[in-house]
């Protein structure tokens, strides 16, 4: 047995192998996997109909054109005039409520900024500091108004309440360039309130009641004026007009 010859069955792999060993099944997919893709359809589904009816909304907030949005604005237009009404009403029955039998009731009727003072038919505001004629003029031009220029001797009076019966000057809206004249280019009534001594480059003032003549480069207080906000016609309860000189 030694002699004998042992003969082995050599095979070449690649000659050997067998069909299958050549091309292995494929692994089947696991069954998540197909879960998962299902899921994932149905997701892009709902986004795409939320992306239509966000569109469908945006394109409804669109500004309509003007042939069909007439009586729409129409409509809001009347809202906002019905809003405004009644704000209006509630102001008139707040400020302009009669106070009493005194032709003074209806005052309530005429508004004037904070710090100024209602008198008659105008708001007159006393300054805190005190300088030349010219800042005085600034002063109640910056304040949309002007120096004040007195009509009678009732508003020189109230100018006087005003000052608390200082006896200090104020300045007031006159001067003199040759003749005398009011900051509204209206010219001193001598009748009303006696002649000035003539001279140019001077500046009026009232002092207690009476109107003086001093340099512009004065060192005063002033007073300034302004019309007030009208609320509503001066009427008094029987339907007669309110007398606004008080």
């Amino acid at each position: 047995m030694a002699g004998e010859i042992v003969y082995a069955d050599l095979r070449h792999p690649r000659d050997g192998s067998s069909p299958a060993e050549k091309h292995p099944t494929p692994a089947s997919c696991p069954r998540w996997h197909g879960v998962f893709l299902k899921v994932s359809g149905l997701g892009h589904l709902v986004l795409l109909v939320l992306v239509v009816v966000l569109s469908v909304q945006v394109f409804q907030g669109f500004p309509q054109p003007a042939a069909t949005g007439g009586p729409q604005q129409g409509g809001e237009t009347q809202g906002r005039n019905g809003t405004e009404e009644g704000v209006m009403a509630s102001l008139l029955r707040y400020f302009c409520e009669p106070r009493g039998e005194s032709p003074a009731a209806c005052a309530g009727c005429k508004l004037c900024p904070q710090e100024w003072q209602l008198h008659g038919n105008r708001c007159y505001w006393l300054s805190k500091s005190s300088g030349k004629w010219a800042q005085g003029k600034k002063s109640c031009e910056n304040r949309e108004s002007q120096l004040v220029v007195l009509q009678d001797t009732k508003e020189k009076e109230y100018i006087k309440k005003m000052t608390q019966g200082s006896m200090q000057p104020v300045w007031i809206g006159l001067s003199s360039h040759k003749k005398w004249s009011w900051v509204d280019n209206t010219s001193l009534d001598t009748k009303t309130f006696g002649a000035l001594q003539e001279m140019d480059g001077g500046c009026g003032t009232l002092k207690d009641e009476a109107l003086e003549v001093d340099g512009c480069d004065g060192d005063h207080q002033w007073v300034c004026q302004k019309d007030p906000f009208q609320l509503s016609p001066s009427t008094a309860g029987g339907g007669e007009r309110c007398n606004a000189s008080f």
